[in-house]
């Protein structure tokens, strides 16, 4: 008796602790809701062998799941604001990173040299044009680029840029008319659940994840890029708090069936 409600409490907690993450990052720029899958535990059966005369021993909490579905549009106006819109994770890379990382967080903006970064600095990844044509991205991640505008190798300053819906970027210097700078990368996983969460909204790519399909936006399987948006969170915060109110009261029962099954021992041992 002791060990079923226990596990009932146990699973309440997880519930409540994913949730309060999803709260709390409603408003962060291309963050993912989580939910967990709960199990009835049956002594020594499988599921597809549990008959319903069986009496359960506790529920199990399973793997926590990611949700992918698409979060709402924020117009910014930035030129360098830029949101996926279906399918793709950009491709990322902090400065002391061996590898890549992949984020929704379109939010991007140019440092001193010219290199496109996100929010928490990471470079982001791409193929750069030759003699004014733009490049395939291929499939080899090791061969993309950090994507940067020569504003240090031009006289004039930089008078325009603009990202494309697909992903080619454009950008002007002085008076002279847009040419073709580099192309931003996107990449899908078989798996994408299985992308490790680094904060940020940026995720490290795993075995789990299975294999990564590299291609630029528009692409078959692809989504596009709006420019001058950025992703924002796909929490549904009145769902979330209904989540918390039934979680609450999961764990307030199982509480007071726990301290009522500790009088009924108590009263039986006087």
């Amino acid at each position: 008796m002791f060990s079923v409600v226990k596990s009932g409490m146990d699973t309440a907690l997880q519930e409540l602790s994913i949730i309060s993450n999803n709260i709390s990052n409603a408003n962060s720029t291309g963050f993912k809701k989580s939910s967990v899958a709960f199990s009835e535990l049956f002594n020594g059966s499988s599921a597809e062998g549990v008959k319903s005369s069986l009496v359960g021993k506790g529920v199990h909490a399973d793997d926590t799941r990611r949700s992918d579905a698409q979060g709402s549009l924020k117009e910014m106006g930035g030129a360098l604001d830029t949101a996926v819109v279906g399918n793709g994770y950009f491709m990322t890379q902090r400065a002391d990173q061996i590898g890549y990382s992949v984020t929704r967080n379109g939010g991007f903006s140019l440092d001193a040299e010219g290199f496109l970064q996100t929010q928490d600095g990471a470079f982001v990844l791409g193929t750069s044009a030759v003699d004014g044509e733009f490049v395939d991205v291929g499939q080899d991640p090791t061969a993309l680029q950090r994507i940067q505008i020569p504003i240090t190798a031009n006289e004039d300053p930089l008078s325009n840029i603009s990202v494309e819906n697909d992903g080619n970027i454009f950008a002007a210097f002085g008076k002279t008319g847009d040419q073709p700078i580099a192309t931003i990368s996107l990449s899908i996983f078989s798996n994408p659940n299985g992308l490790r969460q680094l904060g940020s909204g940026a995720y490290a790519p795993t075995n789990d994840a299975g294999k990564v399909f590299l291609g630029k936006p528009t692409a078959p399987g692809f989504g596009n890029l709006a420019s001058g948006f950025i992703e924002g969170s796909n929490v549904d915060i009145t769902n979330e708090m209904t989540n918390m109110i039934r979680a609450q009261q999961q764990f307030s029962g199982a509480a007071k069936i726990m301290q009522a099954n500790s009088d009924m021992i108590e009263k039986l041992t006087r």
